[in-house]
Protein backbone atom coordinates (compact mmCIF):
# COMPACT_ATOMS: atom_id res chain seq x y z
CA UNK A 1 0.00 0.00 0.00
CA UNK A 2 1.55 3.46 -0.75
CA UNK A 3 2.04 5.65 1.79
CA UNK A 4 1.18 9.67 2.10
CA UNK A 5 4.79 11.60 1.59
CA UNK A 6 6.48 13.51 4.49
CA UNK A 7 5.95 16.46 4.61
CA UNK A 8 2.99 17.00 2.84
CA UNK A 9 2.98 18.01 -0.79
CA UNK A 10 0.93 18.54 -3.98
CA UNK A 11 1.52 16.75 -7.21
CA UNK A 12 1.15 18.84 -10.61
CA UNK A 13 -2.53 17.27 -10.66
CA UNK A 14 -3.89 18.80 -7.11
CA UNK A 15 -3.36 15.13 -5.84
CA UNK A 16 -1.72 14.89 -2.19
CA UNK A 17 2.21 12.80 -2.73
CA UNK A 18 2.76 9.48 -1.89
CA UNK A 19 5.46 6.98 -2.17
CA UNK A 20 5.15 3.49 -3.83
CA UNK A 21 5.09 0.69 -1.38
CA UNK A 22 8.56 -0.52 -1.06
CA UNK A 23 10.70 1.87 -3.31
CA UNK A 24 13.97 3.15 -1.32
CA UNK A 25 11.72 6.65 -0.18
CA UNK A 26 8.87 4.15 1.40
CA UNK A 27 11.60 3.21 3.36
CA UNK A 28 13.79 6.06 4.16
CA UNK A 29 10.39 7.62 5.41
CA UNK A 30 9.12 4.73 7.58
CA UNK A 31 12.95 4.13 8.82
CA UNK A 32 13.21 8.27 9.64
CA UNK A 33 9.81 7.48 11.59
CA UNK A 34 11.09 5.25 13.80
CA UNK A 35 13.85 7.80 14.31
CA UNK A 36 12.07 10.77 15.41
CA UNK A 37 9.32 8.47 17.32
CA UNK A 38 9.86 8.48 21.33
CA UNK A 39 9.01 4.63 22.31
CA UNK A 40 5.65 4.85 24.37
CA UNK A 41 4.48 7.54 22.56
CA UNK A 42 2.06 5.92 20.34
CA UNK A 43 -0.55 3.94 22.55
CA UNK A 44 -1.24 1.32 20.13
CA UNK A 45 2.69 0.66 19.72
CA UNK A 46 4.12 1.24 22.64
CA UNK A 47 7.47 -0.26 21.47
CA UNK A 48 8.22 1.57 18.12
CA UNK A 49 10.61 4.19 17.68
CA UNK A 50 14.05 5.21 19.64
CA UNK A 51 14.73 7.01 22.44
CA UNK A 52 15.38 10.98 21.77
CA UNK A 53 19.16 10.99 20.69
CA UNK A 54 19.70 14.86 21.78
CA UNK A 55 22.30 13.71 24.63
CA UNK A 56 23.70 10.61 23.71
CA UNK A 57 24.01 8.77 20.17
CA UNK A 58 20.99 7.35 18.12
CA UNK A 59 21.26 3.20 19.29
CA UNK A 60 22.39 1.37 15.98
CA UNK A 61 21.02 -1.74 17.91
CA UNK A 62 17.88 -0.23 19.24
CA UNK A 63 16.95 1.21 15.74
CA UNK A 64 17.97 -2.06 14.21
CA UNK A 65 15.38 -3.92 16.53
CA UNK A 66 12.38 -1.54 16.39
CA UNK A 67 12.72 -1.98 12.32
CA UNK A 68 12.99 -5.75 12.71
CA UNK A 69 9.85 -5.82 14.37
CA UNK A 70 8.34 -3.01 12.84
CA UNK A 71 9.75 -2.84 9.39
CA UNK A 72 10.57 -6.70 8.35
CA UNK A 73 11.12 -6.14 5.29
CA UNK A 74 14.81 -3.78 5.87
CA UNK A 75 17.91 -5.15 7.93
CA UNK A 76 19.58 -2.07 9.26
CA UNK A 77 23.65 -2.06 7.94
CA UNK A 78 24.88 1.17 9.29
CA UNK A 79 23.88 3.76 11.26
CA UNK A 80 25.98 7.36 11.32
CA UNK A 81 25.12 11.06 12.13
CA UNK A 82 26.17 14.49 12.14
CA UNK A 83 25.92 17.71 13.91
CA UNK A 84 26.18 20.71 11.61
CA UNK A 85 28.23 23.52 13.69
CA UNK A 86 26.24 26.16 11.80
CA UNK A 87 23.27 25.84 12.96
CA UNK A 88 22.85 22.77 15.01
CA UNK A 89 20.58 20.72 12.48
CA UNK A 90 21.44 16.94 13.33
CA UNK A 91 21.66 14.77 9.95
CA UNK A 92 21.39 10.87 10.40
CA UNK A 93 22.06 8.63 7.75
CA UNK A 94 21.67 4.87 7.28
CA UNK A 95 22.18 1.88 5.15
CA UNK A 96 19.57 -0.99 4.53
CA UNK A 97 19.06 -3.76 3.02
CA UNK A 98 15.65 -5.40 1.58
Amino acid sequence: MDILKFPLSFDNDGSISKLRQNSDGYFKQLISFCILTEPASLPLTPDFGVYDPTFSKVSPEKLALSASKFIPEVQIQSLGGTISSDDGTISVKFIYNR
